[in-house]
């Protein structure tokens, strides 16, 4: 059985004719017909019928077919995606990101695209889930990976971030199990910009909280871990932006939890080209791989 014989079929099934099934493929009639003959012995059973009026498949041809026509399907596919990836040896990329993704998924991805695509130039930006959006909206950059809902941009869901209370190591609410927004109604509260912010004052509402002129806002995740640490202040981060080195704070579940959904967005994923596409690959399969480093 081979390609050549699965695709005389189909062939043979759409034209109905020996002489133009011949032509399309660039083969003799007679090779066309010695061809069917030893599919035919091969599998023991006869796929098409002969007459006057040209040829057409049996009963058991027209599921042979069915099979046929996936195996070739599949076929393409393969050679797609290997003439993708031979293609690879040069080309450039441009990840939009959210800092913490930037420190906890982004640099194991590309160390796994420069050992298997050496050439391919990467360029990561780091922003605000507004300033990601914005910038895959105006093509600077091919894809980013942001929090939902991004309205306007196609979207693969990566994983769900759980949000943390954090608190000075030698707080009173340090030993606590969990925490609750109405337990930081009388603390200073430190938050990121952007829709993790967004996140933090949408639960102080929901809880009947007002924050007032006790929060304290700032850009950097690692301004806000050290302002923490420094006594200055509480904060509620998403388990992604949470540091390895932990020291100076405690870090404590909030209750009821509160997620945010990770995803990568792009305007159509279809049109990437194949390096940003092995990139959006590796940065799934790496999700998939290391849970242990999203919390």
């Amino acid at each position: 059985m081979t390609i050549i014989q699965l695709r005389l079929l189909l062939e043979l099934k759409d034209l109905g004719n020996f002489t133009e099934a011949g032509e399309r493929l660039g083969i003799s009639q007679s090779a066309v017909s010695h061809a069917l003959a030893s599919f035919e012995r091969e599998i023991g059973i006869v796929l098409f019928n002969r007459d006057r009026r040209g040829i057409f498949p049996t009963e058991a041809g027209e599921r042979i077919l069915e099979h046929a026509r996936e195996i070739l399907l599949r076929v393409d596919r393969i050679r797609e995606e290997a003439g993708s990836f031979s293609s690879l040896k040069t080309g450039k990329v441009r990840i939009g990101t959210l800092q913490s993704a930037a420190v906890r998924i982004i640099p194991g991805v590309i160390g796994v695209m420069r050992q298997k695509f050496p050439g391919i130039e990467i360029s990561v930006f780091e922003g605000t889930d507004q300033e990601v959006q914005e910038w895959v909206d105006s093509d600077t950059i091919d894809f980013g990976i942001l929090t939902t809902p991004c309205d306007s941009l196609e979207i693969i869901p990566l994983f769900s971030d759980r949000m943390f209370g954090i608190v000075p190591e030698n707080h009173p609410l340090a030993s606590r199990q969990s925490l609750s927004f109405d337990q930081f109604a009388s603390e200073p509260v430190i938050q990121c910009l952007g829709r993790c912010g967004t996140l933090v004052t949408s639960g102080f509402s929901k809880a009947g909280i007002s924050q007032g002129m006790k929060t304290i806002e700032a850009r950097n995740i690692s301004t806000v871990l050290d302002m923490v640490r420094s006594g200055a202040g509480s904060a509620i981060l998403p388990g992604l932006a949470l540091p390895k080195n932990r020291t100076g704070i405690s870090v404590i579940p909030l209750e009821p939890s509160i997620l945010r959904n990770i995803a990568l967005a792009a305007q159509k994923f279809q049109s990437l080209s194949p390096a940003a596409n092995v990139f959006v690959k590796f940065v799934q399969e790496w999700v998939e791989k290391h849970p242990e480093e999203l919390v």
